[in-house]
């Protein structure tokens, strides 16, 4: 089958690699679309801590089952599933409460040898399938991904109706925060970007309050639109430490910070505004079935639109010149490509 491999930091090429076979309790699903995100583009650069070159990457993945392993039981050849692209332990004290997603042995599709979905065909365990709705297309299938993402930090936040919100940084993460957020009935809610496209189309989506932190104080607009007091809940999805600082200075007293980005490295955390605020600062790490489960039934209910969230869609063969041109910033206001496959 052909893949696209990552051979080493800012090079790729398309490869000819064995076609898995579906051990016991996995199934081979031909890939009908996968989406690039940022992490990937971290792994092409070589700023990945788990996806290092040489690699196959590609998690946000949707196709149709074509093999079964033995074992499997609640699937049929020819279901059409978007994927959840991780699978825990099964042992381990958070496995056994649901938690897999912080399964300290955990297993991701595109990291190390298992081949991820930039490539024609992937193995998933039965458990991290799910059946798409009729009516959503594959693109949507697999985009559900990273907006399980930003579900799964707004159910985090425990943000209360009527709420405000801040959400620094409004690429793909951010905007899939905005429309969980939104959802929810929340009270006003302001984003950051540094792109005027994703600002306007953040608006779009239901954002009250656009700033541009390249022309202006997040901060200062921040406090002044809520009379000095600060938002209710920051979600921070830019992994910059400047970001970071302007997350807990424009959090109310009592508030939550909601850490989505990934950072690498130390990060310059001021503990003293953690401290004299009381301020909670919480961690999100991907999704669960759950999360999965109420993107879904969201979408079957029209509580959510994503088609208008893909920037392109892209073939096989193009795929090395468009993740160069993501990686070196050319397309600064893309949210979402989507690598097809026939």
């Amino acid at each position: 089958m052909k893949a696209l491999r990552f051979t080493k930091p800012g090079q790729s090429d398309i490869v000819d690699v064995p076609r898995p076979t579906p051990k016991g309790g996995e199934v081979l699903v031909k890939v009908k679309a996968t989406g690039i995100c940022g992490s990937d583009i971290m792994a092409f650069k070589g700023e990945h801590p788990f996806r290092i070159p040489p690699v196959i990457s590609g998690h946000e993945i949707s196709g149709t089952i074509v093999e079964l392993g033995s074992g499997v039981q609640d699937l049929q050849l020819g279901d059409r599933v978007a994927l959840e692209p991780h699978a825990g332990c099964g042992k381990c004290i958070f496995c056994w409460h649901g938690h897999y997603n912080i399964c300290p042995n955990k297993r991701f599709v595109g990291v190390g040898e298992w081949i991820g979905g930039f490539a024609e065909y992937v193995i998933a365990t039965e458990s991290m399938c799910h059946l798409m709705p009729e009516g959503m297309t594959y693109e949507e299938g697999a985009i559900l991904e990273p907006l399980c993402v930003g579900l799964h930090a707004v159910l985090r936040a425990n943000i209360s109706l009527g709420e405000t919100v801040a959400i620094l940084g409004c690429g793909t993460i951010g905007m899939m925060t905005l429309i969980s957020a939104k959802i929810g009935g929340l009270g006003k809610i302001i984003i950051t970007d540094i792109s005027s496209f994703k600002r306007e189309m953040a608006l779009r989506r239901g954002a009250d309050m656009a700033i541009d932190p390249i022309r202006q104080d997040p901060v200062k607009e921040v406090l002044a639109v809520t009379q000095g007091l600060g938002v209710d809940a920051v979600f921070l999805a830019v992994p910059l430490d400047t970001v970071l600082r302007q997350s807990l200075q424009m959090c109310r007293r009592m508030g939550r910070v909601i850490l989505i980005a990934l950072f690498h490295g130390e990060s310059a955390l001021d503990t003293r505004q953690i401290l004299g605020g009381e301020r909670t600062f919480i961690g999100t790490s991907m999704y669960t079935r759950d999360d999965y489960k109420l993107a879904i039934e969201l979408w079957k209910k029209g509580s959510i639109e994503l088609q208008s969230l893909i920037s392109q869609r892209i073939s096989l063969d193009q795929a090395p010149q468009i993740v160069s041109a993501l990686a070196d910033g050319s397309k600064g206001d893309d949210i979402k490509t989507v690598l097809c496959f026939d």
